[in-house]
């Protein structure tokens, strides 16, 4: 997918390249490839914000679940709980990251056909705004804030997420551990105390 150290930028303009090279003259199919782009874009951009929004809501909403319903010496159900909802956490933040690619893909695409056909491109992503509108009007104190870019933030969140979770599963079997080295130690006191009692009458 994206190569180490290519910027969002780099990686439009190659595949906007790409999609010169294969769509060569403005036709009425290169409008209704247009047109797919377009809504195809659409939809990604609305999966990309659904998705984290989506796997927030869900992993609250059983965490609430859990901890109301649960019973809390049920450590073995709630660290299995856990972990699932953690492996569930990852896969959304794969999915959320191969949406955004296709997201990219499509928008290199669609300013390669306007590019094409009109000789205008509206930019789809941060960099291509700020050179065509922004350059004048963001101060170079906010630049900074600017060019942070917002999916890196949803990935932060996913981590952030995913750590949680598996800190709340370690805890729960830290807790079955704890258990089960307190009765080994009660089963061999009490064996140890068998033998003597044994050994000497």
């Amino acid at each position: 997918m994206f190569s180490v150290g290519q910027s969002q930028r780099d990686l439009c303009d190659e595949l906007c390249s790409k999609c010169k090279s294969k769509i060569q003259q403005c036709t009425d199919n290169a409008w209704r490839i247009y047109d797919r782009l377009v809504k195809d874009w659409r939809h990604y951009d609305n999966l990309v914000w659904q998705l984290p929004f989506g796997t927030m809501t869900a992993v609250g909403v059983i965490l609430t679940l859990a901890y109301h319903y649960i019973p809390s010496n049920e450590h073995c159900v709630r660290a299995a709980l856990f972990l699932a909802l953690a492996w569930f956490t990852l896969t959304m933040m794969h999915l959320s990251y191969k949406v955004r690619y296709f997201q990219i893909e499509r928008s290199a695409c669609i300013e390669a056909i306007e590019h094409l056909c009109t000789g205008f491109t509206i930019p789809y992503h941060t960099e291509g705004a700020y050179d065509l509108i922004f350059k004048e009007r963001i101060k170079k104190k906010e630049l900074w804030f600017y060019n942070l870019r917002t999916f890196s933030f949803v990935i932060i969140m996913y981590i952030g997420l995913t750590i949680a979770l598996l800190y709340l599963a370690i805890r729960e079997l830290l807790t079955i551990a704890i258990m089960y080295v307190i009765i080994c130690i009660i089963i061999i006191a009490i064996i140890a105390l068998l033998i003597i009692l044994f050994k000497y009458n």
